[in-house]
């Protein structure tokens, strides 16, 4: 959610929210450049939307109570939601993240000491926007989903065998230029 977040605009819409979530998994992936339907993760999610709403309205609600979004229900099918993108919002969303995103933005942009109410130390990642901290944010998780992506359709290629490989790879890649060209 807090990924999402980070890389959405001002205002969006509940599906918009769901489909960058979504669209979390498929960010870097070599497959999404050549072998799948560029509608993919708007099929995921339309198709999904119940279960999206049921799996992260607790989070929204969540994030409302803190005062990070708002929803607003103006004659819209679906309300618009609209986010804080300061700075303080961008810090909060970035701690919210898993460690080793953390632990490889804090890399990247820079980490600062502070002490927190216990008088532990807590390494704070230096952000000078929220756009910067997206930006950090994706090409982590472009790399890392790449990374394990073509690990993924190598060991598939093997796996399946050179002939019956090269097969599926052009029938998805078929598939994959009719999404393109529609």
């Amino acid at each position: 959610m807090s990924a999402a977040l980070l890389l959405l605009p001002s205002n969006f819409t509940e599906e918009d929210l769901y489909a960058k979530i979504c669209s979390l998994s498929y960010m870097g992936d070599v497959r999404m450049l050549f072998a799948e339907d560029r509608d993919k993760v708007k099929k995921i999610v339309q198709g999904q939307f119940e279960l999206f709403q049921s799996m992260y309205k607790p989070f929204i609600e969540e994030y409302e109570t803190k005062e990070l979004l708002r929803r607003s229900l103006s004659g819209n099918p679906q309300p618009i939601i609209s986010q804080d993108c300061g700075l303080s919002t961008a810090r909060f969303l970035v701690s919210s993240l898993p460690p080793m995103v953390r632990s490889q933005m804090g890399m990247k942009l820079g980490e600062k000491k502070a002490l927190c109410g216990s008088g532990r130390a807590v390494h704070d990642i230096v952000i000078g926007s929220k756009d910067e901290a997206a930006k950090c944010m994706q090409s982590i998780l472009r790399r890392k989903v790449m990374v394990s992506s073509a690990r993924q359709a190598v060991a598939g290629l093997i796996a399946v065998g050179g002939i019956n490989g090269m097969r599926y790879l052009g029938a998805k890649m078929s598939k994959a230029w009719k999404s393109w060209r529609s």
